[in-house]
């Protein structure tokens, strides 16, 4: 064998391996709870500061018993399920291979506090989705505020000591009802919408610089 044909069978043998690690495989999230819908699942490489998305779409739940399916890349996840009264489970640092990962949610997963601080926060007990996403350009977002429209004041953060990036989503789970939302990113600007009707559909805002308040 000369060595132009060695060399084609081992850069034909490196692309195959390189294009077969990119390829998606299954994580699959199993509810046991016997008694509790799962209303969410997060999923965040280990490296991420947020969850992201709530990869449930819609208002769909994950009734005991039933099975959901994200195909996601081979690598480090943490992984996070919120039930229907709030509480949360959680896994962290699940190396996931070329099989890919199955994940039965069971109570004895239930995590001690029953919020997580970069999820959940204040309001997360309905099934009406308020999705901000960060579409600030060079920004980052340091604190998101969702309050009841005839609340007394904002509540805590719900970004808790967690910085959405440019791009990055956070979702919060209300019940229905007419909020306020109050945004503030790195430089202390602020972006604020009031009286947003949040229904069964939910509501989405991508923040940009167009919609900082006038006196940021």
């Amino acid at each position: 064998m000369n060595r132009k044909t060695l060399f084609g069978i081992l850069t034909s043998a490196i692309i195959l391996f390189s294009t077969g690690c990119l390829e998606k495989v299954p994580l699959t999230v199993t509810n046991g709870l016997e008694h509790y819908d799962i209303h969410c699942v997060y999923i965040s490489r280990g490296t991420d500061d947020v969850w992201g998305s709530n990869h449930l779409p819609g208002t769909d739940v994950l009734q005991p018993g039933k099975v959901a399916e994200v195909m996601v890349q081979p690598g480090v996840y943490d992984l996070q399920v919120m039930d229907e009264d709030g509480d949360t489970y959680t896994l962290r640092e699940i190396r996931i291979g070329a099989d890919g990962f199955e994940w039965t949610v069971t109570m004895e997963s239930i995590d001690e506090t029953g919020s997580p601080s970069s999820v959940t926060n204040l309001q997360n007990a309905g099934q009406c989705p308020i999705t901000i996403t960060n579409n600030l350009g060079s920004w980052d977002v340091y604190g998101v505020w969702i309050s009841p429209s005839d609340g007394d004041g904002w509540g805590d953060n719900h970004l808790g000591e967690e910085i959405l990036y440019q791009g990055d989503s956070y979702t919060a789970y209300v019940q229905s009802n007419t909020y306020d939302i109050y945004i503030e990113d790195e430089d202390g600007d602020t972006y604020t919408r009031w009286g947003v009707v949040v229904e069964s559909d939910g509501y989405t805002w991508d923040v940009s610089l167009c919609d900082i308040d006038s006196g940021g």
